[in-house]
């Protein structure tokens, strides 16, 4: 039986998280900062949760429209057993979605397992690898831990000017991410000009050989170099995740990076979307080159 979660079917849902076989740290500040039963559901069996998966709405700026969207996370199941489960509720959750929004989202790093959905990877990253030695410069006098919530929403804006199909965010989002950051032990540090003006932050992690740089935000070349030298009075190693448009190579010359894929979306009606967009598509992967501008669907809520 499919049915709406509620509270107390909370630890249960993390009860089912634990027999993973791969453990995410970043899964227990979800059930802290991110868990909302009503946006859940769970596959119910004999009077025993066996799966839930969560699906939360956005907004999306998308060829300067904004979209409702729904972002499939969260999926759990009792992986010691034998059981498709979490493959029926992903297909019914799926279904449901269909009727609600024009895209469904689903982060994820191999698209195969969601192609039989209607699922394609249309958002790629780059993870760049650089080191010390990559660096002409290293100075960061510029790059601060103290910032302001307006500032940081100020400069993501102006940033994505220069795509489409970009998350929304407003002063709450911030606020929130705040939030999550200290219950993820992360961090935000900003790049500040001559006059004391954001120009560009960064939310990244430390882990025992490098910082990972989960998101960076930046205005022009000279917030991006300072707020990665930042970065080298932790550690010499830095992996740094940009859009697959962002070349890094043009500051630090050329440095190794993979491509990978980051997000899978699918259109849940091609007729609406023909005519909100007068085009004619049939295809996620066609319909999202329909603008010129490369996209940015990032966000770290699902890293």
């Amino acid at each position: 039986m499919f049915r709406r979660a509620n509270q107390q079917d909370k630890r249960v849902i993390f009860d089912l998280y634990a027999k993973q076989p791969v453990i995410h740290e970043s899964q227990d500040d979800y059930f802290n900062c991110s868990f909302i039963a009503k946006n859940t559901i769970v596959n119910e069996i004999n009077g025993h949760v066996v799966a839930s998966l969560q699906h939360d709405y956005h907004k999306v700026m998308f060829n300067d429209l904004p979209i409702v969207t729904s972002v499939i996370f969260a999926q759990f199941s009792d992986r010691t057993k034998p059981s498709r489960a979490l493959e029926n509720l992903r297909a019914e959750a799926i279904k449901q979605e269909s009727y609600k929004t024009l895209f469904t989202f689903i982060n994820c790093d191999n698209n195969k397992e969601y192609q039989k959905y209607g699922f394609d990877a249309v958002y790629y990253k780059r993870a760049y690898s650089l080191n010390k030695k990559d660096f002409k410069e290293i100075t960061y006098s510029c790059v601060s831990k103290d910032f302001n919530v307006d500032e940081l929403l100020r400069v993501y804006r102006k940033f994505t000017e220069k795509f489409t199909g970009y998350f929304y965010r407003d002063r709450d989002y911030y606020v929130n991410l705040i939030d999550l950051l200290q219950s993820k032990r992360g961090n935000l540090a900003c790049c500040y000009d001559s006059e004391n003006k954001c120009v560009g932050y960064m939310i990244y992690f430390i882990d025992s050989s490098k910082v990972i740089v989960k998101e960076l935000i930046y205005l022009n070349g000279y917030a991006l170099s300072k707020l990665l030298s930042y970065c080298l009075r932790i550690k010499e190693d830095i992996l740094v995740y940009v859009s697959n448009n962002e070349d890094l190579s043009k500051i630090f010359g050329k440095v190794p990076y993979k491509k990978v894929i980051s997000t899978l979306v699918k259109i849940n009606d091609f007729d609406l979307f023909n005519k909100l967009f007068a085009c004619k598509v049939s295809s996620s992967i066609t319909a999202f080159k329909q603008d010129k501008r490369p996209l940015f669907l990032s966000d770290v809520r699902y890293m």
